[in-house]
């Protein structure tokens, strides 16, 4: 299955069902709707879930009952138990399962979209985001030391943990030590695909792919190619892009924004 992140709801109500898909359709999760619990086992025999979301009032079988059922078939499953009514007698008895998590439809429904993602980070197939806590660190990617300099100046008063590479070679190693939270990176330093060559290695690369990097550079003003990133973002993958001079302030609206 890979990074597949499979979610199967076991719910017989079509409105709440509709409101499940909602609240996870910007999620890249693959999600299947069984309406009964006959046809949720036959699925679970079938197929690999990670996860999976059941009313605990089916009318088949109570969900206290059905839990026993799915860790038979798979007991790696995650299951999160969820009941329209809430008491202190049907609680007690659906905690003594094997349960991942118990939520009441009366509750936040962010309550349960974080739930579910608790499990896809539990199993790593969602990486833990930066601690806001700490400060952002973030690496000035370019051969230009004046540049680095007035970058630096910029982004000091925000209070970022700044450190920075002149070349491509220097860049790779840096990023491996610093380790950083997002990259400000030069497309043309000692020569004028070194950038590119830098976006790529890092995009491809499963543990460097989820660093944004904002490109900046003068390629427009300086060379005769045309770069877009609306035009041009499948030959190199950054995340933004900004053209030198740099504005101060548009600066540091891109990167909070990547940065968060």
């Amino acid at each position: 299955m890979g990074d597949d992140k499979r979610i199967l709801i076991v719910e017989e109500d079509k409105k709440f069902v509709r409101e499940l898909l909602s609240l996870f359709e910007d999620e890249d999760y693959d999600i299947e709707v069984s309406w009964n619990f006959t046809d949720a086992v036959k699925r679970i025999k079938d197929i690999k879930f990670d996860c999976v979301l059941m009313d605990a009032a089916l009318a088949q079988i109570k969900g206290y009952e059905a839990v026993p059922v799915i860790k038979t078939i798979d007991p790696r499953i995650h299951i999160i138990m969820i009941a329209g009514q809430n008491s202190r007698e049907l609680e007690k008895k659906i905690r003594k399962q094997d349960i991942f998590y118990y939520y009441i439809k009366s509750f936040d429904r962010n309550e349960l979209k974080m739930s579910v993602q608790s499990v896809f980070k539990k199993l790593g197939k969602i990486k833990e985001g930066r601690d806001m806590n700490r400060q952002a660190k973030i690496l000035i990617v370019d051969d230009d030391p004046d540049f680095v300099d007035t970058l630096k100046l910029i982004l000091e008063k925000e209070k970022y943990d700044l450190a920075s590479a002149f070349n491509k070679t220097e860049a790779l190693k840096k990023i491996e030590e610093f380790k950083p939270d997002l990259i400000l990176l030069d497309i043309m330093m000692e020569t004028i695909t070194d950038g590119f060559h830098v976006c790529y290695k890092l995009k491809g690369n499963e543990q460097t792919r989820g660093i944004p990097i904002l490109a900046i550079s003068a390629i427009n003003e300086t060379s005769d190619i045309k770069f877009s990133p609306k035009t041009d973002g499948e030959y190199f993958p950054a995340d933004d892009f900004i053209e030198k001079p740099v504005k101060p302030e548009d600066l540091l609206s891109r990167v909070e924004k990547l940065l968060s």
